[in-house]
């Protein structure tokens, strides 16, 4: 998705949930310095990568069961808190999509066996940021909700899972399939409003509908 079509989704977004526009851009601003001598991946490595046929695998309880949905050559793209429970069943991803407020440690093991990492900043993860992106030796591709520039990236979407589907078609997916996703029941978080969850889930499957 280009900036000039993510744009006014971004504002209406920002706007709906009272996010600040200025702490994207910070954050944005701090990736971006903390990956400036940082080799990133290629569009036509991330193209191979990805292939044409992708399976997104998202946190709902129904992962486990639905896993056996992939089929042979797909690329498995894990989306946030659902890396920690491919590994748990002894899967790696090809592709993990994060924000890092998941099980940190299992998605540096998974980098660390081939995974390789949309890592995205915004306002509210400033000091994750901070804090990881210095103990990652491997490349990674740096992405960011506000306007692209230098060396972050925006490919679309909102949260992990919708920001992967339109990473995965941005690098030309031709076929892309979900499992252990629902929009409708967010999985909880320790410490974290379930409400606001739950809006941010209503703009995924808003972002999504058109395409899915």
């Amino acid at each position: 998705m280009e900036w000039s079509v993510w744009e006014p989704l971004y504002n209406a977004i920002v706007q709906d949930l009272g996010y600040d526009r200025s702490a994207d851009l910070r954050a944005a601003e701090r990736l971006s310095e903390l990956t400036r001598d940082r080799s990133v991946p290629g569009f036509d490595t991330i193209v191979e990568i990805i292939g044409e046929r992708a399976s997104i695998a998202g946190p709902a309880p129904s992962l486990e069961a639905d896993i056996d949905r992939a089929t042979d050559g797909d690329t498995l793209i894990a989306a946030g808190s659902a890396t920690g429970r491919l590994m748990g069943i002894g899967m790696v991803p090809d592709v993990i999509v994060t924000d890092l407020d998941g099980d940190l440690e299992t998605e540096l093991e998974a980098m660390k066996k081939g995974a390789l990492a949309f890592i995205h900043a915004h306002g509210d993860n400033i000091e994750r940021i901070e804090d990881v992106v210095p103990r990652i030796d491997l490349p990674f591709v740096p992405t960011v909700q506000c306007r692209p520039f230098r060396n972050v990236y925006n490919f679309g979407g909102f949260t992990d899972g919708d920001r992967a589907f339109f990473m995965a078609k941005h690098f030309e997916a031709k076929e892309v399939r979900f499992l252990g996703w629902d929009l409708d029941r967010p999985s909880p978080k320790r410490g974290r409003d379930p409400s606001l969850k739950e809006r941010k889930l209503r703009w995924a499957k808003r972002l999504l509908q058109p395409h899915i």
